[in-house]
């Protein structure tokens, strides 16, 4: 097998992402965090397009005037899929998504220092008591050690035992580890919830944007933008024109 090609496979498996501690894997490097999870990173984290899909979805931001740096589409009803589109234009300013099976997706669009989310967290009404709302906060920070602060930026679901919720999160890390990394990490996450009855149990974390950031950074202020959410795509490219997230 040539060099190149085993490499690719290496990679692969491995992942891209940066984390607390660094194993060698044949001429590969496994990285992993100080809990023993590994940090998913974003080179194989998106779901891949399907190229018998006709359908897709394009726009520009026509404000916030600023380039963007990724945007992504999830299908409401299948958490599990996240699609990544291409920032295009001279200005960073449109994007497009192609090969999206027929669907209704929400988007994301994020930026340097913010990002917006039309994301449909619940079908019904919101119901969720302050308890409701105090047990979840206390299983999130409980979640996933790495991550040292948990931000729930919008939380919906149902009262009640064996009733779901959904949040959308940040995750960060802002402190080095024992080995001296100062790798800082943080992320976007999409977070599934289940009421057990004692209590609210995460059934499902979905990364969302992993990066790292120079210790001091603001986090990206979060807003959310109904007109992303809803976008029903067919067998075309579904044409958003130009949206204005800001006043």
């Amino acid at each position: 097998m040539k060099p190149l090609a085993l490499l690719g496979i290496i990679l692969l498996v491995v992942g891209t992402a940066t984390a607390e501690t660094r194993e060698s894997v044949g001429v590969g490097v496994r990285i992993i965090r100080d809990d023993g999870t590994i940090d998913p990173g974003r080179g194989f984290l998106y779901t891949k397009s399907d190229p018998s899909a006709t359908g897709g979805i394009q726009g520009s931001i026509a404000s916030p005037g600023l380039p963007i740096e990724q945007v992504l589409a999830l299908p409401a009803d299948e958490p599990r899929f996240v699609y990544k589109g291409k920032v295009t234009g001279s200005n960073r300013r449109s994007f497009l998504f192609e090969g999206l099976p027929m669907r209704k997706y929400d988007l994301i669009v994020i930026y340097k220092d913010r990002f917006y989310e039309g994301l449909r967290l619940h079908r019904e009404p919101n119901t969720l008591t302050k308890e409701d709302r105090k047990k979840v906060k206390n299983i999130v920070n409980a979640s996933e050690p790495y991550f040292k602060k948990k931000f729930i930026h919008r939380l919906e679901g149902t009262t009640g035992r064996g009733n779901t919720a959904r949040a959308i999160c940040t995750f960060v890390r802002d402190t080095s580890s024992a080995e001296g990394h100062r790798e800082f990490r943080r992320t976007f996450k999409l977070l599934l919830f289940k009421d057990v009855g004692p209590g609210w149990q995460v059934t499902r974390a979905r990364d969302l944007y992993p990066v790292s950031y120079e210790p001091g950074a603001p986090l990206p202020r979060h807003n959310y933008a109904a007109k992303l959410g809803g976008v029903r795509v067919t067998r075309s490219i579904k044409d958003l024109g130009e949206i204005k997230l800001t006043r």
